[in-house]
């Protein structure tokens, strides 16, 4: 016996086994399955090339997925942190607009009030710009309101201010910002209607209409406190004779804030959504 055929018998001694076995299959595996076997199995081979092949894009993908989740917890993040900002704001007179988010002082402030007479002083002209872009008809009242404030005339321009803010609400959500208010409400059936898109600018620019308004306070409430915070809508336009020391410009700036605010979130925000 030659060498190659020792070794041919050595390995069909070796293998016998496996084939004993693999007989053994094919006398229990039907015939149909074993010939659906022998057709799937080049597309099997196919689909596994093909998962192969994208891998690197799932992965990717999968990556991504993970980075959008972790943008939209920031998100959230954020949103959550400026409508504790904004509530801060209210709480002391102060509301924001177009760029008090974007605004980056050269300097820290030492307090609120510096933060938002220097965004407001700095920002003027973009601000009142927008709003008689916003509101055309009623130029010629806030034209007048906004030269009263720039020429240190505060104890006209504030009552102005006051009620061009009191009078844009009511255009657009049918309530007085002051008088029998309302707007909380009607932000609220908006947003049921569908006629509110909630986003996150809306949930944060609508926060301030659902908090208490220190403007609106009524005189009978009166107190130092509520005084510094804003100036007093009810004192001032009956000439209550504790809210005489309105014409500041702090509080002018207050309103033209609250003023700002009003025809950002009723002309841009809840007129586009």
């Amino acid at each position: 016996m030659s060498d190659i055929d020792r070794i041919i018998k050595q390995i069909e001694y070796l293998t016998a086994p496996a084939r004993q076995a693999a007989e053994a299959m094919n006398k229990v595996i039907p015939p149909q399955i074993q010939r659906l076997h022998e057709t799937m199995s080049p597309a099997i081979q196919r689909i596994n090339e093909i998962t192969h092949a994208f891998q690197p894009y799932i992965s990717q993908l999968n990556a991504t997925m993970a980075k959008m989740a972790k943008i939209a917890e920031h998100a959230q993040l954020w949103q959550e942190a400026r409508k504790q900002d904004v509530t801060i704001m209210a709480e002391n007179g102060w509301y924001p607009n177009w760029y008090t988010f974007f605004y980056s002082p050269e300097h820290e402030p030492e307090s609120l009030d510096e933060l938002m007479i220097n965004h407001l002083n700095e920002n003027w002209d973009e601000i009142s710009s927008k709003i008689i872009e916003l509101c055309p008809n009623r130029n010629h009242i806030l034209e007048n309101a906004f030269a009263l404030h720039k020429s240190g005339n505060y104890i006209a321009s504030i009552p102005l201010l006051i009620s061009q803010a009191d009078g844009i609400c009511c255009e657009t959500l049918k309530s007085f910002l002051f008088t029998g208010n309302q707007t909380e409400e009607k932000i609220l059936e908006l947003i049921e209607n569908d006629e509110i898109s909630e986003n996150i600018l809306t949930n944060i620019f609508l926060e301030p209409f659902k908090l208490k308004n220190h403007h609106n306070v009524g005189i009978s409430k009166h107190s130092k406190t509520a005084k510094d915070k804003a100036p007093n809508r009810n004192g001032i336009i009956h000439g209550h004779r504790r809210h005489l020391d309105y014409g500041t410009e702090t509080n002018s700036l207050k309103c033209f804030s609250l003023l700002s605010f009003v025809v950002y979130s009723t002309k841009e925000l809840i007129n586009e959504t």
